[in-house]
């Protein structure tokens, strides 16, 4: 637990510089980082969704105005149905989580299915487009809002389940299945990350009865460092797609997709220890990659800007 002092906060820095850049969580790389330090999964699960609450916050508040609440803008036609799906499920992650295990003897299984969904998001986020501008923004039916419901459904439990904050679902099907712009896909799915963690890390949190102190404190050390990686990691997001970059932006979140790819198919394996060591090699990287692709971004603006 002493490592925690000194491991908490740089995972929680460069795991949440990368969710600030995507809009998504950083569970991928504080799950099997706490796992490392000794901590049981769902100790773990609890700190990777418990410490993304306070970092995200400040960034959320700040952008929550700019993503239009009046009637026809995407507060109402697509925030709204998302957020009563993904909280209300969120509640129940954990109670899922124990009664799949149960039912298929282990999470092996899960597992396996996992694998092959996040290879497919992985595949097809590399290979396809998103619009970029706000004034892009398409129009909502209400058979349409209500899919935004059922996915909000889907990434609440995602969420809750494994602690990776809900946007390796969310982020896609925003894009791709809703078209959603650039521009508002990644504030949206921030401030979805933080209302689905809050409430899926709170079942964790307080178990028979009782609060989890160990989680409670491996969740505020690892927030530590957050607390300066995520907005960050939104500065540099800002950069990149004001330099006309967008496109890039979008692609690039097959990485954090394959890392969860590789992760899951290294457990199912067996070889849990590699498959947590690699994270965090991979999470480091990550976060040198993008810190030179926003670096490269500023100094080599693309023609039309991309600014709004």
């Amino acid at each position: 637990m002493n490592a925690l002092w000194i491991a908490g906060p740089l995972i929680g820095f460069v795991g949440m510089m990368s969710g600030g850049f995507w809009g998504v969580g950083c569970g991928w790389i504080v799950v099997p980082a706490m796992l490392i330090l000794g901590f049981d999964p769902f100790d773990a699960v609890g700190i990777g969704l418990l410490q993304m609450v306070p970092a995200t916050i400040p960034t959320v508040v700040r952008q929550f105005p700019e993503i239009g609440w009046r009637t026809g803008d995407p507060g109402r036609l697509l925030v709204l149905p998302l957020a009563v799906g993904a909280i209300g499920a969120s509640l129940f992650g954990k109670m899922f989580n124990e009664k799949l295990f149960a039912l298929f003897g282990g999470p092996e299984i899960l597992q396996w299915m996992l694998a092959g969904f996040i290879l497919v998001v992985a595949c097809q986020t590399a290979c396809s487009r998103t619009l970029v501008r706000a004034d892009e923004f398409p129009s909502f039916s209400p058979a349409k809002r209500a899919g935004v419901f059922v996915t909000g459904v889907a990434t609440g439990v995602l969420s809750s389940m494994l602690g990776v904050g809900g946007g390796l679902l969310m982020r896609p099907l925003l894009t791709s299945g809703f078209k959603v712009p650039e521009y508002f896909t990644s504030r949206i799915v921030r401030l979805m990350v933080t209302l689905t963690t809050l409430s899926g890390g709170i079942t964790y949190l307080f178990q028979s009865g009782t609060v989890a102190w160990q989680v409670l404190w491996g969740a505020v050390l690892v927030s530590a460092g957050g607390f300066a990686g995520f907005p960050l990691g939104t500065r540099m997001h800002t950069v990149a797609f004001n330099a006309g970059y967008a496109q890039y932006i979008h692609k690039s979140f097959a990485i954090p997709a394959g890392a969860m790819f590789l992760n899951t198919l290294l457990n199912v394996t067996g070889c849990r220890e590699a498959s947590r060591i690699a994270m965090v090699v991979i999470a480091f990287g990550v976060a040198a990659g993008l810190v030179l692709f926003t670096w490269y971004a500023a100094h080599h603006r693309k023609e039309n800007g991309g600014a709004i």
